[in-house]
């Protein structure tokens, strides 16, 4: 692990680029809700991936000052914390439940935050990638799955 001499070696050559990367995957995500008009949009997933990202790098960093530090025990605080957030991201009203996939987003892209937090760079970014892409597909097959059905009935 390299050691940092200085606060502004830290920031500059630990945390700049993580953001930097939290920022891009949370903006590639954000983008794709926004223009659908949908909850959590580039800034709230932007603030969920720099948020998620600074207490896993904190977490990490002090781990590796003092080894009696586990680092997943932040992490497990970060799930619990993004838990309560995508619970309340959740409504129901009459027969119907939304907010789901919202939910599953913000749980996803902490996790991807805490894989930057831990000092990676090329996976986040391909798993944030692929995320987007599954989402587009999915989206299309179930547009032709409920395409023959009428609006009041159930798809299934």
């Amino acid at each position: 692990m390299y050691s940092y001499d200085t606060e502004f070696e830290f920031l500059f050559y630990r945390l700049l680029p993580q953001f930097l990367t939290a920022t891009f995957c949370g903006f590639i995500v954000g983008y794709g809700r926004e223009i659908r008009h949908k909850p959590a949009g580039i800034r709230t997933i932007i603030l969920i991936c720099v948020g998620c990202t600074l207490y896993a790098s904190l977490g990490f960093y002090l781990a590796e000052k003092n080894p009696q530090i586990d680092p997943t025990r932040i992490i497990g605080q970060i799930a619990t914390g993004i838990g309560f957030l995508g619970a309340g991201a959740i409504v129901k009203s009459d027969k119907k439940v939304s907010g789901v996939t919202t939910a599953a987003f913000i749980w996803a892209m902490s996790g991807i935050s805490i894989l930057i937090g831990s000092n990676m760079f090329l996976t986040p970014v391909v798993l944030t990638l692929l995320i987007v892409l599954l989402t587009w597909l999915f989206e299309l097959v179930e547009k032709k799955l409920h395409a023959g059905c009428r609006e009041e009935e159930e798809p299934f």
